[in-house]
C-alpha cells in the first residue's frame, strides 16, 4: 500500500486562516489491499495550555496526524479513495466545544484545508479550564469504515510575576520645559534629545511611562552623554505620579549639557493567564 503522510493542524488563537493540508505519497508498501482507514499518529505540541486570557502565551494546541491513503485493489492504476477527516473537541463530562470536518477529494493533491480553533466553546465562549479531549476520525467514504486516535490536553490558568520594560527614545519626550539661556534640540536621524544650558537656570524633559496598577518593584534608567561643562548640576529621577503613571526626569542646570538616547522604566507585575 503507499502511503500518504497528511498533516492536520489545530491552533487556539485569535481567527486567522492556517495553510492548507499537504499530501506526498511515499514507496510502496507490503502486498496486500485494505479498505479500512489506518491512523497511525495522532499528536499535540504540548499538553497544557492556557486559553481563557487571550495574551498570546501558550492559548494554542497544535495537533498533528498521519494516515495511509487508501487505494483501490490495484494501486497502480486507481485513484485514491475519498476519506473524511473529522476532530471533535469535547470536555470532560462529553460535552462537544468545538468540530472540524474535511474531506479529500483527491488524496494525491489533497485539496483540503487546516481547521483554526479559537478556543472557544460552541457558544462563542472561551472554553473553561478543564480536561480536553480530541478525537480524530478518518472515514473511507465508499465503505464507510472508519479508525479513530484521540489526544487529551488540559486547560489551565496561572499566576506569574514577570519583569517588564518599557522605553522611549530621546526624542520621545512628553513634556519638556526651559529658562532663558538653555536650550532642547532633538534630532530626528538619531532620536536623541540635547539639554544644555549656557548660563540659565534649567532645561528639562519628562518621559511619562503607563505602567500596570499591579506593577511593584519599580526602577528607571537613562543612556546618555554628559557634555559640555562642569558648573551646573545633570538631575535625573524617577517617580510614581499615579497607580498607573510613572515619570522620568532628566534635567540639567546652569552650565551643563547631556544627550538623553533612551530612557526606560523597569517593573514587575501580575500576571493571570
Amino acid at each position: 500500500m503507499r502511503k500518504l503522510h497528511k498533516i492536520m493542524v489545530a491552533t487556539l488563537a485569535p481567527a486567522a486562516a492556517l495553510a492548507g493540508m499537504v499530501a506526498v505519497p511515499s514507496s510502496a508498501s507490503a502486498a496486500g489491499y485494505t479498505s479500512s482507514p489506518s491512523i497511525y499518529s495522532f499528536t499535540s505540541n504540548m499538553t497544557d495550555f492556557y486559553p481563557t486570557v487571550r495574551d498570546g502565551y501558550r492559548d494554542g494546541v497544535r495537533f498533528t496526524a498521519d494516515a495511509d491513503v487508501i487505494y483501490g485493489e490495484n494501486a497502480d492504476t486507481d485513484d485514491a479513495v475519498p476519506q473524511t477527516w473529522t476532530v471533535v473537541v469535547r470536555n470532560s463530562s462529553g460535552t462537544k466545544m468545538a468540530s472540524y470536518s474535511e474531506t479529500d477529494a483527491d488524496n494525491w493533491n489533497d485539496a483540503g484545508g487546516s481547521w483554526l480553533w479559537n478556543g472557544r466553546n460552541l457558544a462563542g465562549a472561551p472554553v473553561r479550564t478543564g480536561t480536553y479531549k480530541a478525537t480524530l476520525t478518518v472515514r473511507n467514504d465508499d465503505t464507510r469504515e472508519t479508525d479513530t486516535a484521540t489526544r487529551t490536553v488540559y486547560a489551565k490558568t496561572s499566576t506569574t510575576y514577570p519583569r517588564a520594560t518599557v522605553s522611549r527614545d530621546g526624542i520621545a519626550s512628553t513634556h519638556r520645559a526651559r529658562t532663558s539661556s538653555c536650550y532642547i534640540d532633538g534630532y530626528t536621524y538619531s532620536r536623541e534629545l540635547d539639554l544644555d544650558c549656557w548660563g540659565g537656570s534649567y532645561a528639562l524633559a519628562d518621559y511619562g511611562f503607563a505602567v500596570p496598577r499591579n506593577a511593584t518593584n519599580l526602577t528607571w534608567s537613562t543612556s546618555g552623554e554628559r557634555g559640555c561643562c562642569t558648573n551646573g548640576r545633570l538631575i535625573r529621577n524617577g517617580v510614581r505620579t499615579s497607580a498607573t503613571h510613572y515619570n522620568v526626569r532628566v534635567k540639567v542646570t546652569n552650565w551643563a549639557s547631556y544627550t538623553v538616547r533612551r530612557v526606560s522604566v523597569t517593573y514587575t507585575h501580575k500576571v493571570v493567564r
